[in-house]
């Protein structure tokens, strides 16, 4: 596994999942956001996406249950959103 921090990269041994979670426990959503988390940091630090009118922010993913919906302004900025995910 690679981490990437804000100040250097961790690396890991490969870890070998024997079991997950099944579909319907009640942890399988909450684990599912928390793995998220990282993502949608990553999403942002690319500063990709459109600029929203009111709030002058920039949107470059949405997330809805399970799904993922990225946004982009360009070719270029949606391979870059891809890569990513």
């Amino acid at each position: 596994m690679h981490l990437h921090t804000e100040n250097k990269l961790i690396e890991t041994d490969d870890t070998k999942i024997q079991c997950g979670i099944f579909q319907g426990n009640s942890l399988s959503p909450l684990l599912f956001y928390i793995c998220l988390i990282s993502l949608t940091e990553q999403l942002n630090r690319l500063n990709t996406g459109c600029e929203e009118h009111t709030t002058k922010t920039k949107k470059s993913h949405l997330l809805y249950m399970d799904d993922l919906m990225l946004i982009a302004k360009s070719e270029e900025e949606l391979q870059k959103q891809i890569q990513t995910v």
